[in-house]
């Protein structure tokens, strides 16, 4: 898979791009959610006008419905196959969590999916009323999965969102605005969730007994009664084996990468880095240069924690040039987006095999030298950094 993508550029930048456009699509679908159940602080009335134009919305457009549930999908298969190509799974905290949270979004949101599928199969539509009665009278576990479900999948989504803009031009500014959203928004959700329980617990157990007006489930389920127990251990059934198979696809990743690596014959090769923080290791070849520095403790720039994006992880080559692969297009448009010079290279990106490599990073471990205000295009002035 690697030497295919490393001949066919294209393939990499197809799975950056898709993965970019699926989680876009996925964070979008998950803030509105949250905007609705925030709304539950006014009332879980205001909750389910807006229902439909919120959280409905994806489920009751065709076209939106399909392009949520390929989204799902394809990010899902996208990120079996970044784990597959991981050469080493000693990461930054940001990305272990990511990568949890990603495993554990599809078993969270199973049930979910599959109990709204049996309420449709009910003939019951599923307000905010049916919902919140589930979650907070009839089962406040399945309630305690659903907010930890939201909470895994706002983690994973925020921090890929989080990494994409802080390599885009002009990251400062849009960081002013995301910090705020990204915290305020799950916990207004939170508070929205709570309230609109309190409003919907039967005044006789301590809440508001909270009614919807003209209510389309008044009448409760319009199939046969005794088809109720074959819809609901369908819907359980249809759960688990979405959550195993999910959880067993995970293993098979892991398994196949464990065999790929294992049939890798590795060199070693000695790296040493010049400049503030000096440093010389040996290191075994086939992971990047800021893997094997990672691995080494060594404090590393990368805003986009290895993605090859930002460009702040570029080192100059001082030794070794000469043994090393040159720059792959995606790695070259990124160096041409920062004028860099003909001896800079991404540490995320390069990959020495043998011998000796030594280099000095261009951005300081601290982000010291880093203007954030100068444009990608043009270099900072020496004299003002």
């Amino acid at each position: 898979m690697s030497s295919l993508s490393a001949s066919h550029p294209w393939i990499a930048s197809f799975r950056l791009q898709a993965m970019i456009a699926t989680g876009l699509v996925m964070f979008v679908f998950i803030t509105m959610h949250l905007s609705n159940l925030a709304l539950g602080l006014v009332s879980v009335q205001l909750m389910e006008d807006w229902r439909w134009a919120l959280s409905g919305i994806w489920t009751s457009v065709p076209p939106l419905k399909l392009l949520l549930q390929v989204s799902l999908l394809l990010h899902f298969a996208l990120a079996l196959v970044s784990l597959y190509l991981r050469n080493t799974l000693r990461v930054p905290a940001y990305d272990m969590a990511q990568m949890v949270a990603g495993v554990l979004i599809i078993p969270l949101l199973s049930g979910h999916v599959f109990g709204i599928m049996a309420v449709k199969d009910l003939g019951l539509e599923p307000t905010y009323t049916l919902v919140l009665s589930q979650f907070w009278v009839v089962s406040p576990e399945d309630g305690l999965k659903q907010i930890v479900m939201l909470v895994v999948a706002w983690v994973h989504g925020a921090i890929g969102i989080y990494t994409w803009l802080q390599s885009q031009d002009g990251s400062p500014r849009l960081m002013r605005f995301f910090y705020p959203f990204v915290v305020a928004l799950p916990i207004l959700a939170m508070l929205g969730y709570v309230e609109a329980g309190r409003q919907i617990i039967p005044v006789e157990e301590g809440g508001m007994g909270f009614t919807l007006a003209n209510d389309p489930n008044a009448n409760g389920p319009t199939v046969a009664q005794d088809d109720i127990p074959a819809i609901i251990d369908r819907a359980r059934s249809g759960a688990q084996m979405a959550t195993r198979g999910s959880l067993a696809l995970v293993a098979l990743a892991l398994l196949a990468r464990w065999l790929r690596l294992r049939g890798v014959n590795r060199s070693r090769l000695t790296v040493t880095y010049h400049g503030k923080r000096p440093a010389t290791f040996d290191a075994e070849a086939g992971l990047s240069l800021l893997e094997m520095a990672r691995a080494q403790n060594l404090p590393h720039a990368s805003v986009c924690r290895g993605r090859g994006r930002c460009g702040t992880c570029r080192v100059r080559v001082l030794t070794g040039a000469e043994t090393l692969a040159p720059p792959s297009e995606a790695e070259a448009k990124v160096l041409a987006h920062w004028k860099a010079a003909p001896e800079e290279r991404l540490a995320c990106q390069l990959k020495p095999t043998s011998g000796t490599l030594e280099v000095e990073r261009v951005i300081e471990p601290d982000y010291s030298n880093l203007d954030y205000d100068t444009p990608k295009g043009a270099k900072p002035n020496p004299a003002e950094v």
